[in-house]
């Protein structure tokens, strides 16, 4: 009883379709069935392709139908510039019967993405939210020894994987994209999808930065070694303030070394975390469970203070070079540690109180080899936040915030240095100080956090320029830290009477080295 009810409505289509425009095709197969993929197909080629079957229809962006050759091969571009290949074989093989021209009917259909109700992988969409529907004849076209080619144009996405629509269950219209039968190659504009029958194709493509294996391998080797130095330039700066330093620590010190303790923690966590969770090493088969929990929540932390102290670099500039300590703050250090290393532990708790932490796919690509049509996944595993609201409310907002801030407090800087020096007689006759000033905006760049505002320009064309620039200056930071703690521990010998006497020279020294 049910197949002949699904036989009545095939042909309640077929009757429809037949005697209409080819835009009704589309209206009436979603109202007949619910696997309205298969309806369509069945359908396609047996509608009028005349003026009225070629206008919009709804949640179609192109339709193109006419009759080919079956004994050449077709190629078509549509109007999105994705590009179709058509072997003989194909033609040949789409009916049985062979007309006296030797021709059969070709209907290509770019539809919207949003008309298939299926979910993707985690992190993935469909590429150009578009979906390129091929139908040859009457019969289903499979297992060809010949492919079908299709080449999606992109913009500038690295990752990607060719899939088609398979309808699972027709009852209740249920399906699912496989990559059964496609294999993927990559040029730098296109994704080309050589498929070995004829359905509905798309190109899934990682929403996540996401690079290809040669890249990602060197960044890890740079974000490895880069994090290693860090660990070690900043335990040795520690190391040396201790041994060197007697008695109490200036306010300004003091800061620095909170922020090249938060370093440390930061890269020491990274490379543990990174470890732990990457299979190949052994250090954790799943990377999962709460060891990777603490990891990930340990890790947040110091991030957040690293940020935070950051921020606090700015605030404690601001007191420096405007209010230039004008008012007294009691408790001065107590307050900024309070809330240096206080608001990142408040923040992390909450986010472990709603389970927030694991094992996170930092970009997850599966290529098939052209050659062997095998699947291969590349992917980089760490402990870190799951969700991605608390990622961006806690990281990437934060980090704009902070990144703000010190770009405010920079330009501040510079502004008051130019008015300093033009006021300063001995300026005129020493221009040559003009690198050690610039060293001092380097520096203090670093230390107001203006290195991580590459994260921004990690996507987009830059994306992998903005990369390998964000890996070495952020993972070198602890090493960037430790020289400007030799710059501001041993002083250069002045040697002219007009530097020393330079007010601007002194006011200089007095708030970025103590």
């Amino acid at each position: 009883m049910i197949n002949l009810q699904h036989f009545l409505l095939l042909l309640q289509v077929a009757s429809i379709t037949s005697q209409g425009p080819c835009g009704g095709v589309l209206n009436a197969c979603k109202k007949s069935t619910p696997a309205w993929q298969r309806c369509y197909e069945e359908n396609i080629t047996l509608c009028i392709s005349g003026r009225s079957g070629t206008g919009p229809i709804e949640g179609v962006f192109d339709f193109f139908k006419t009759d080919v050759d079956t004994n050449t091969d077709f190629e078509h571009v549509t109007e999105a510039g994705y590009a179709l290949y058509l072997p003989p074989e194909a033609l040949r093989r789409s009916t049985r019967l062979r007309s006296l021209d030797g021709s059969t009917t070709m209907a290509l259909t770019l539809f919207n993405s949003s008309l298939f109700m299926v979910d993707v992988g985690e992190n993935e969409t469909i590429l150009g939210g578009k979906v390129l529907s091929v139908k040859v004849g009457k019969l289903a076209v499979r297992d060809l020894s010949q492919p079908v080619r299709i080449s999606f144009t992109h913009a500038n996405e690295t990752g990607g994987r060719c899939v088609y629509y398979e309808v699972l269950d027709d009852a209740n219209g249920t399906g699912r994209w496989s990559t059964e039968g496609c294999v993927v190659s990559r040029t730098n504009t296109t994704f080309v999808c050589s498929c070995s029958h004829l359905s509905f194709f798309a190109v899934l493509v990682n929403t996540e930065v996401s690079i290809d294996p040669a890249n990602a391998l060197t960044l890890s080797y740079i974000s490895y070694i880069g994090c290693g130095l860090s660990v070690f330039f900043t335990t040795l700066t520690i190391l040396m303030h201790l041994c060197l330093r007697k008695g109490r620590t200036d306010h300004s010190m003091a800061v620095h070394l909170n922020l090249t303790g938060a370093l440390f923690f930061l890269h020491l966590f990274f490379l543990v975390s990174a470890l732990w969770a990457g299979p190949g090493l052994g250090l954790g088969a799943d990377g999962g469970g709460v060891a990777c929990q603490a990891l990930g929540l340990l890790l947040h932390y110091a991030l957040l203070a690293t940020f935070t102290w950051m921020a606090i670099e700015s605030f404690h500039l601001y007191m420096l070079l405007v209010r230039v300590f004008n008012i007294y703050v009691a408790k001065y250090l107590l307050k900024l540690g309070l809330v240096g290393w206080g608001v990142p532990m408040v923040t992390v708790i909450a986010c472990a109180l709603n389970q927030t932490y694991g094992r996170f796919s930092l970009q997850r690509e599966r290529n098939r080899g052209a050659s062997t049509g095998t699947e291969a996944e590349v992917k980089a595993d760490m402990c870190w936040i799951r969700r991605k609201d608390v990622s961006y409310i806690t990281v990437t907002g934060y980090l704009g915030l902070v990144f703000l801030f010190g770009a405010v407090m920079l330009g501040v800087m510079v502004a008051k240095l130019r008015r300093m020096r033009t006021k300063s007689a001995a300026y005129q006759e020493h221009k040559r100080r003009l690198w050690r000033d610039c060293l001092t905006l380097l520096g203090m760049g670093c230390i107001l956090g203006i290195p991580w505002g590459l994260a921004f320009v990690t996507y987009g064309p830059l994306s992998l320029p903005g990369l390998y620039l964000f890996t070495i200056l952020n993972g070198l930071q602890g090493v960037f830290m430790f020289l400007w703690f030799l710059a501001t521990t041993w002083q250069p010998c002045k040697d002219s009477s007009s530097e020393a006497n330079d007010p601007s020279t002194q006011k200089m020294e007095t708030s970025f080295n103590n």
